[in-house]
């Protein structure tokens, strides 16, 4: 290489390096700026979601102490998950049952919940209450709620002739006083209604398991209570 062609090189180089230099101090990226004060990042998003699942998980798992029981009619889908049998699903079954059709007048109700038989009743009924019963759930013209659900609460239960624990006519009674039958909720008391409206009647009891929602069971229990003539 001869000396013009070393120094053409050289200036070359330095040319370049300059350029590179200039490119540096003028294009480089300042410093980052700082996360605001107070502004919760994603990460922290994402961990107190993660905590909340944690905690979540937790009271569902967590063994019913000794002598500790459960009321159907206000616990949450989570501390009924921790009954034994339980699970997720039927502990939201329970929380919907009792928002659609009303609170649990006895731990027999359960029966109402799809899934729960008289076999799951007894095994769960160790570690169940229902407070007050069928007071709890009969609340005589108080326009309260029960059970936190936000309903109000059911009238106590009296016959068309008004007179107390006379026998619910079917072909007369109004959709408040069919409420009063055990298993029986707003919806399937307008169905009853309904039924009735459409067929002229019901011209005997049985007849009522016609009526949607309306299963041998639940039959059974209320046929005691009700007459059609």
């Amino acid at each position: 290489m001869t000396d013009r062609e070393r120094k053409s090189v050289l200036r070359a180089a330095l040319i370049l390096g300059g350029a590179a230099l200039v490119r540096f101090l003028v294009f480089s990226p300042g410093p980052a700026e700082p996360v605001l004060e107070g502004r919760p990042s994603i990460a922290d998003s994402l961990l107190a979601a993660g905590d909340s699942a944690v905690e979540e998980r937790e009271r569902r798992s967590r063994p019913l102490a000794v002598g500790e029981t459960i009321d159907p009619n206000v616990a949450a889908a989570e501390e009924l998950d921790r009954l034994p049998g339980v699970g997720p699903s039927r502990a939201l079954r329970i929380v919907r049952e009792r928002e659609e059709n009303g609170p649990f007048a006895g731990v027999e109700d359960l029966t109402r919940v799809s899934g729960i038989g008289p076999a799951s009743v007894e095994r769960l009924r160790p570690h169940l209450r229902v407070e007050g019963g069928r007071a709890h759930v009969l609340a005589a013209g108080s326009g309260g709620r029960v059970g936190g659900t936000g309903r109000p609460a059911r009238a106590s239960r009296t016959g068309p002739a008004g007179a107390p624990g006379s026998l619910v006519d079917l072909n007369r009674a109004t959709v408040e006083e069919l409420l009063t039958l055990p298993g029986i909720g707003p919806v399937i008391a307008e169905r009853i209604v309904a039924f009735r409206n459409e067929h002229g009647g019901f011209d005997r009891p049985e007849d009522l398991k016609q009526v949607t929602g309306v299963g041998v069971k639940t039959f059974e229990r209320i046929a005691p209570l009700v007459k059609t003539r």
